[in-house]
């Protein structure tokens, strides 16, 4: 009777999304590109850790009252506005547990979950205003100014078929929901999408 095939211990895989984020359900803008580079590391049978470099785009607007102006508050103390329009660009460092539920020769469906560190790479934010009577118009950008570890829980499920005994495809839903604020105002970003990737295994 022949052996089983040995599992892969190391994987590593490209992946993209369409993502959509919001800041407490204020509004959703449309889904921008999430791409990037993942890594797993076989523990068990049915445990993976994983990480990765992700890369993102998000758009989202912000309630006034949702914003930590900080030292800037004494500026906008006068102006009376409801939102603020955001974009980001933001590298995704992620540490997630994997747990397959269930396992075949073929196919398996697994659950995910843990921490990303989100490190900002340029910030741009706008608001429409009016000061004492007169209408106004305010945009300002921070770059490399901000950097959240473990800020964002990461909860997923996937499916992964197999090609080969080294490549595979995988589709996962996910939801990065936020711990803290993160950004020039400390904004709680929560995004959601559907990871679809191929995936070698060495």
């Amino acid at each position: 009777m022949p052996a089983p095939a040995r599992q892969p211990r190391f994987y590593v895989g490209l992946v993209g999304a369409p993502d959509v984020t919001t800041v407490k359900f204020a509004s959703v803008e449309s889904p921008l590109p999430n791409l990037g580079v993942v890594l797993e590391y076989r523990l068990g049978r049915r445990l993976r850790l994983s990480t990765g470099l992700l890369r993102s785009t998000k758009q989202y607007s912000a309630r006034r009252e949702d914003c930590d102006f900080g030292a800037y508050a004494p500026y906008v103390k006068h102006r009376y506005f409801d939102d603020v329009d955001g974009t980001c660009t933001v590298l995704d460092v992620p540490l997630n547990l994997r747990y397959d539920l269930l396992s075949r020769p073929g196919y398996a469906l697994y659950g995910s979950t843990g921490l990303s560190s989100f490190f900002m790479q340029r910030e741009t934010y706008s608001y429409a205003y009016v000061e004492y009577n007169k209408p106004g118009y305010w945009e300002g950008e921070a770059v490399n100014a901000n950097r959240h570890l473990f800020s964002i829980l990461n909860l997923s499920v996937g499916y992964e078929r197999a090609l080969s005994p080294r490549w595979s495809l995988h589709a996962e839903p996910y939801v990065k929901v936020p711990l803290a604020g993160v950004g020039v105002y400390k904004l709680k970003l929560t995004s959601a999408g559907v990871f679809v990737g191929v995936k070698y295994g060495f």
